[in-house]
């Protein structure tokens, strides 16, 4: 019994060391690490965003028909493939979204909508129900989403879009590059953090 007692003292000793390693070097949560954004999955909000001047002349954009009065269209300038893929991947990845078809929008628009349990925005944040934004189909490459108070006038003097010429919902024009993708995911982030948080986050202008 001696024996079988001192050899489980030093497993325990061996041990012990080594839960408390795994305990202090866990990998900290989202919150931990950016005490100060709200929780993207590992992707930073820039509280201190700037907003350039977009490059160039605005695209064009065009309202349909009567009879199809939501299909507000970026008609030229589109965004390449991978730029719309990329940007959506990220949006899709977001806390507490669901990708799934438009509820306004025209057939194939892909729209980001929030579980409703997760919601602590307002009422305004939401295009219809819990969608907060959609992206348009590969051919026009635009999105619509939804800013909190402010915000919109920025993206329009800055011509990153356009307003809605009936709802008002502020069109974000699709990113041509790299760079320009990060700032449409800036303003993404926006929505997605006033619908989902509450979160008012502003945008500082160049």
């Amino acid at each position: 019994m001696t024996s079988k007692r001192w050899v489980f003292a030093v497993v325990a000793a061996l041990l012990l060391p080594l839960a408390a390693c795994t305990s202090a070097t866990r990998e900290p949560s989202v919150e931990q690490e950016f005490p100060s954004a709200p929780a993207t999955r590992g992707v930073l909000l820039e509280t201190a965003f700037r907003l350039g001047r977009r490059p160039g002349p605005a695209p064009e954009v065009s309202d349909a028909p009567p009879g199809t009065p939501l299909a507000h269209r970026q008609l030229s300038q589109q965004s390449p493939r991978d730029m719309q893929e990329a940007l959506f991947a990220r949006a899709a990845a977001l806390a507490d979204v669901v990708v799934a078809p438009s509820g306004i929008s025209v057939p194939g628009a892909r729209a980001f909508w929030l579980r409703p349990e997760a919601v602590l925005g307002p009422r305004a944040a939401f295009q219809v129900g819990t969608e907060f934004a959609h992206i348009h189909p590969a051919h026009d490459g635009s999105l619509h989403m939804k800013f909190p108070p402010g915000v919109a006038e920025k993206v329009y003097q800055q011509g990153w879009g356009a307003p809605h010429p009936r709802s008002g919902t502020p069109m974000v024009f699709g990113p041509r590059d790299a760079a320009e993708l990060e700032v449409v995911w800036q303003l993404l982030l926006r929505s997605y953090v006033w619908a989902r948080e509450g979160q008012a986050v502003d945008v500082q202008v160049d």
